[in-house]
């Protein structure tokens, strides 16, 4: 009897040897990426910038040389310890006082800017808006040269599913990549898929739109629209069979394993 139980002991350990490299394949990220071409990675490198969305908020200052000359295209500051609206005589941003200049970018893509009135910003970089609000204003309103800056308010991503800490996620440079997203989320559980990421966005015409996403593959490197992410993206990891079938195991099953394993160490035994 002591070869058939060999036999059979020696399967076991083979199938469960077999199942621990199956396993393993399903967890590295950009697997072989250090045989991407050097060329490829720099096509794709330093050459994104963040969108303007609706929904977003943008902070938008415009200064010149003479402050009297820009004041009418800065909403007001108040006082940041002072619990009324009522708009002050300060025009520039101090320890003291905090800023008014927020535009929320509406369902049509557009801010309501002083003076200027309605601007679709929608779709825009933050270089394109500060020049598109910049070449509206000089020489038209003004004879002074301005310096227009914009930013991003809130620039943030949502991560859920099988990750260690779900949560929303800001970015204070306005640029976050979906490694970066996942980090801030302490990485996958081992029971979330590598292969099967999901990505829900939306455009700057508010319509939504939905990518799957292989952290495996190491061509992620090279999709600059996948690979960063845009403000108010979400990130959603899906759940693998395993945790399917665990969240079913009832006491039945879990008897029925550790029969199993009780007969493994018996034939261990035995075959000795």
């Amino acid at each position: 009897m002591k070869p058939t139980f060999r036999f059979y002991f020696t399967a076991i350990l083979m199938i469960l040897m077999i199942s621990s490299c199956t396993g393993y394949k399903k967890i590295p990220y950009m697997e072989n990426a250090a045989a991407l071409e050097q060329t490829e990675l720099a096509k794709t490198a330093l050459n994104y910038e963040a969108k303007a969305m609706p929904g977003d908020i943008l902070l938008v200052t415009v200064n010149t040389l003479t402050p009297e000359a820009a004041k009418d295209f800065n909403l007001p500051l108040i006082p940041q310890s002072s619990k009324s609206i009522v708009p002050s005589e300060v025009n520039s941003a101090t320890e003291n006082y905090g800023s008014l200049q927020n535009y929320i970018v509406d369902n049509s893509g557009y801010i309501n800017f002083p003076v200027l009135g309605k601007i679709k910003v929608a779709g825009l970089t933050k270089a394109q808006v500060e020049k598109l609000i910049h070449d509206a204003i000089y020489p038209a309103y003004t004879t002074e040269n301005p310096i227009v800056t914009m930013r991003f308010l809130n620039y943030r991503v949502t991560v859920l599913g099988e990750v260690n800490k779900p949560g929303i996620y800001t970015s204070e440079n306005a640029r976050m990549t979906i490694f970066d997203a996942i980090a801030s989320a302490e990485d996958l559980t081992i029971y979330g898929k590598r292969d099967k990421i999901l990505l829900v966005r939306l455009d700057e015409n508010g319509e939504k739109h939905i990518y799957p996403v292989n952290l495996q593959d190491r061509s992620l490197l090279l999709n600059n629209d996948i690979y960063y992410l845009q403000q108010n993206d979400l990130v959603y990891v899906e759940p693998n069979k395993t945790k399917g079938n665990n969240s079913q195991i009832g006491a039945l099953e879990s008897l029925t394993l550790s029969g199993i394993s009780l007969l493994v160490s018996v034939i261990a035994i035995i075959i000795r």
